[in-house]
């Protein structure tokens, strides 16, 4: 990686031009940046999937937005590129950021909230009902842990011990560490009635071994849906990640276990509904490591950065 002066971007129609504020490191950005099979990268491709900022200018045909709206976005990752001070973006993928959140703290919850949001509600979940959420201290568990609860859900959160604190403030019924419990072992005579998993591996067997009625999970992708991203997988990528999730399918199924595979791509009204959502419970953005982005001119990017929040101003 490398920083490099460009232009400043015109917006096209459908277009608006955004002054970035912020945007998160998501280990799918590592991924893309990395290159990723079948994508068709530009020259120089910029990074970054999501983030926040305020609009400079509107395209012809942008009637819903106006210069000087604060806004929140999650892109196609056909169209990734959000690490750059000037951005232009599809109207079809912005939201507007909750009145309660700074552009700063929106750019660092994009694409957690949004994938938080669209599996609680593949569940479908009913009230007062127990789900158990792996990862809750990380970016898109915190999110699940919050929306849980404003959905009427009784949270068990499975985490790590420096998140203790932040998790209990925010309302979770049990907390359980993971590395000082297993907790299948916790729950096994009294498993909650869904379970959120972003782990994967182990986590998600035993999560199906617990006997819920569902699991999504966002280590389960479900190649049907990667079209959302904007990406069509070659035949034989397709077959190797079914070949690869035939074990959890299968224990699913002979556990009578709903296992949903969950692939968040863009979706700007979705955001909205989701941002809505955050708004009237007033949910909040966790504290998050900061980065600057001029920074990464002497430093780069490495997996310690996983999770931190690129701000592009100081």
């Amino acid at each position: 990686m490398a920083l490099t002066d460009l232009p400043s971007p015109s917006p096209k129609p459908g277009e608006v031009l955004i002054k970035m504020k912020a945007s998160r490191i998501n280990p799918v950005d590592m991924d893309l940046m990395k290159g990723f099979p079948t994508l068709k990268y530009k020259q120089p491709q910029i990074g970054g999937v999501d983030g926040a900022g305020v609009i400079l200018a509107t395209g012809p045909g942008v009637t819903q937005f106006n210069t000087g709206d604060a806004v929140m976005f999650y892109r196609k990752f056909t169209d990734i590129g959000t690490w750059a001070e000037e951005i232009t973006i599809s109207v079809k993928d912005i939201a507007k950021i909750p009145s309660h959140l700074s552009p700063a703290e929106a750019g660092g919850i994009a694409l957690p909230l949004l994938t938080a949001f669209e599996s609680l509600r593949s569940i479908n979940p009913k009230a007062h009902s127990r789900i158990l959420i792996h990862g809750a201290g990380g970016g898109v568990g915190f999110q699940a842990v919050q929306l849980s609860k404003a959905m009427g859900l009784e949270v068990i959160a499975n985490g790590g011990s420096r998140d203790a604190d932040q998790l209990k403030n925010a309302g979770v019924a049990q907390f359980i560490d993971y590395k000082s419990a297993d907790f299948f072992e916790v729950l096994r005579d009294n498993p909650p009635e869904y379970v959120m998993d972003v782990i994967g591996k182990d986590t998600l067997m035993k999560s199906i071994a617990l006997r819920p009625e569902k699991v999504v999970s966002i280590a389960y992708p479900d190649t049907n849906k990667m079209r959302k991203t904007g990406v069509q997988l070659p035949w034989l990528l397709k077959t190797a990640m079914k070949m690869m999730n035939r074990k959890f399918k299968k224990a699913a199924l002979k556990q009578q276990v709903q296992l949903i595979g969950q692939v968040t791509g863009a979706n700007g009204p979705g955001l909205d509904e989701a941002a809505r959502f955050m708004e009237k419970h007033q949910l909040i953005a966790p504290q998050t490591r900061k980065l600057q982005f001029s920074d990464l001119l002497h430093q780069g990017l490495s997996a310690e950065d996983l999770g931190k929040v690129m701000l592009f101003e100081s």
